[in-house]
């Protein structure tokens, strides 16, 4: 039973170290070699590029098993390396992502998300007005559906006002809004790790999913980066980079989504289970509970200097 389960963790391991960094870094590495070969004055001669290959195997280095060995060892190496740099930077992403825009530039991008949030609310207003005002039956139709094309374009910017820098950004408070004011949780991080503990396997499967497919999106707009950085030598590395950040920026919102609808809905079905497991009555309304559920772990959390020491 041991032996047949670890089996299963080196299983598990080893495909998502080969989806996860080999494979992705491989790519990463081939192209790395493609552009630093071709340059920028001969961007697409494949020609080239096989004539150079071709030279490689025609050596007799390439035939020598030790020297095949070592360089497939290299490009290994570079590859997991790549991978690692890529899920460091996709971590920075997911900060990025998440950034209250306090402070410039990220507050300059606020700024602007808010204008556009203004902007789009004043047309919507404008077509609802136009639309009162419409009499006949197909004027009406068509206010109408200005109406619901100034709802869209609205909602493209964000569902409320920006706060954030992005949209993921104001989805997760929008999360962390909905836990404050439904369950009365006003402290959700110091809350969640206590509530993990209470949540059914189904739940906890889930949204560890969500948070592995919200992760894998950042690391994608990693990776994207790193193909940006390669048009230092060969510049249609840009366009493959660029299509890679549009694909991850697309998947971000989506994902993040996902993640902030089940953590809602983890407060809401199990708040009353956190309760009865720190001894607090579950008779009063859910933002009662949640409350005295933030109370006492607050009186019950170390201080800053406890932690420091």
């Amino acid at each position: 039973m041991t032996s047949t389960f670890l089996a299963g963790i080196g299983t598990k391991l080893a495909d998502r170290w080969l989806n996860a960094l080999l494979m992705p870094g491989l790519l990463w590495i081939a192209l790395l070699a493609t552009g630093l070969h071709l340059g920028q004055d001969h961007p697409f001669a494949a020609d080239r590029l096989g004539a150079w290959l071709d030279q490689l195997a025609a050596r007799p280095a390439a035939h020598a098993p030790g020297t095949v060995a070592l360089a497939a060892s290299a490009v290994l190496l570079a590859s997991t390396g790549a991978g690692l740099l890529a899920g460091t930077l996709g971590g920075l992403v997911e900060q990025l992502w998440a950034l209250p825009g306090d402070l410039p530039p990220a507050s300059w991008i606020r700024a602007w998300r808010q204008r556009r949030w203004d902007t789009a609310g004043e047309q919507l207003k404008t077509a609802i007005r136009h639309a009162a005002l419409a009499t006949e039956d197909g004027a009406a139709r068509t206010r109408a559906a200005q109406v619901r094309a100034r709802q869209r374009r609205r909602a493209r910017v964000g569902p409320a006002r920006p706060g954030h820098t992005t949209r993921v950004g104001d989805r997760f408070a929008l999360a962390a809004l909905h836990a404050a004011q439904n369950n009365g949780l006003d402290d959700l991080a110091l809350a969640w790790p206590r509530l993990w503990t209470v949540l059914s396997p189904e739940l906890r499967t889930d949204l560890a999913a969500a948070r592995d497919t919200y992760a894998a999106t950042a690391r994608l707009a990693a990776w994207g980066l790193l193909y940006c950085t390669l048009a230092a030598a060969w510049w249609p590395a840009a366009l493959i980079g660029a299509a890679v950040l549009t694909t991850a920026a697309v998947r971000a919102f989506a994902a993040a989504d996902v993640l902030a609808d089940l953590i809602e809905t983890a407060c809401d079905l199990y708040l009353n289970d956190l309760a009865g497991r720190l001894g607090i009555p579950t008779t009063t309304p859910a933002p009662d509970t949640g409350h005295a559920i933030t109370g006492r772990l607050r009186t019950t959390a170390p201080s800053a200097s406890d932690r420091a020491l």
